[in-house]
């Protein structure tokens, strides 16, 4: 399959995890529902590493960069996401990830020696620039329609650390998903990531009340763990696989938009000119990034 439509299913997924995330972390602790979802995910994987016979052929440095990225993965990333979502907002969150391509393009270039073009450069500026409109826009994007405050820093600075992690995930990752393949990496990154965080989520749990969740709570849960902890996760790195790191991660970029528009359903939050027009340069961002890539595919076509 095209993996840019892989991307936009993908985008569809993570822009409506912000959204879920921010409910979820309100009545549920941030540790116990990074714990749930690992465990459910975790499950799964597991159950797929067996039925499919994956094998683990990592060893030496690659071996290392597993564990380092199945660190990564969950500890840092996820647990640093929902705690700060329990602090931001939905939007804010999505912005500061939108930040993921601009930690990638360097990324790359140091450790996978990838170009970085001037066309990549330009779009991935007005790309972040597309997002920052949107969230200083007045209204567009804040909870009550009011503009966020200086109340969600911790949150933000949470979630710029997941960030950071992701960004270096994607980076690196794309090592073993060109090796191993997509599903490989993907399942043992995230089993190991899991098995890591067990302790922590184990120590947690002494004295919570997992039954005390309602079926609205296991629904975000759900979400959570099988819609984006395994198909975000897979899409993700299938992606990975297709084309380089860079241009995968400009993608991340339309999550605020997707975010916003998901918000503007649920939720009830209006949609103004503003907001419009910076989401129009955000997409022109993500489409000029692209152009090499096209131009790529055109000319070896012909």
């Amino acid at each position: 399959m095209n993996p840019y439509v892989i991307l936009c299913i993908q985008l569809l997924l993570s822009g409506g995890n912000y959204i879920i995330a921010n409910s979820a972390t309100q009545t549920i602790p941030p540790v116990n529902l990074t714990f749930l979802r690992t465990v459910i995910s975790g499950i799964i994987y597991l159950l797929y590493m067996f039925y499919a016979g994956l094998p683990f052929k990592y060893k030496g440095r690659d071996l290392t960069l597993l564990l380092f990225l199945s660190l990564l993965s969950v500890s840092l990333n996820q647990l640093g996401f929902l705690y700060g979502m329990k602090y931001t907002t939905a939007t804010e969150g999505a912005l500061l990830y939108a930040i993921t391509p601009v930690i990638v393009l360097f990324l790359s270039r140091a450790y996978l020696k990838e170009k970085i073009t001037f066309t990549r450069i330009v779009g991935a500026i007005l790309a972040f620039a597309g997002v920052v409109i949107i969230v200083l826009s007045k209204g567009s994007l804040g909870e009550n329609g009011t503009r966020p405050g200086s109340t969600h820093l911790k949150g933000d600075l949470l979630i710029f650390m997941a960030v950071i992690a992701w960004a270096i995930y994607t980076a690196l990752g794309r090592k073993l998903v060109v090796k191993y393949g997509a599903i490989n990496s993907t399942v043992f990154t995230a089993l190991i990531g899991s098995a890591m965080f067990a302790p922590v989520g184990i120590w947690t749990s002494v004295g919570y009340n997992y039954l005390s969740l309602t079926s609205g709570q296991w629904m975000e849960v759900l979400y959570l763990s099988l819609g984006t902890s395994i198909a975000g996760y897979v899409l993700w790195y299938y992606a990975l696989s297709k084309i380089e790191a860079s241009k995968v991660a400009v993608f991340t970029n339309g999550q605020p938009v997707v975010t916003a528009i998901l918000a503007y359903v649920f939720l009830g939050q209006g949609i103004t000119l503003t907001f419009a027009l910076a989401a129009l340069v955000t997409i022109s961002g993500v489409v000029i990034t692209q152009l090499d890539f096209f131009k790529k595919r055109s000319v070896a076509k012909s």
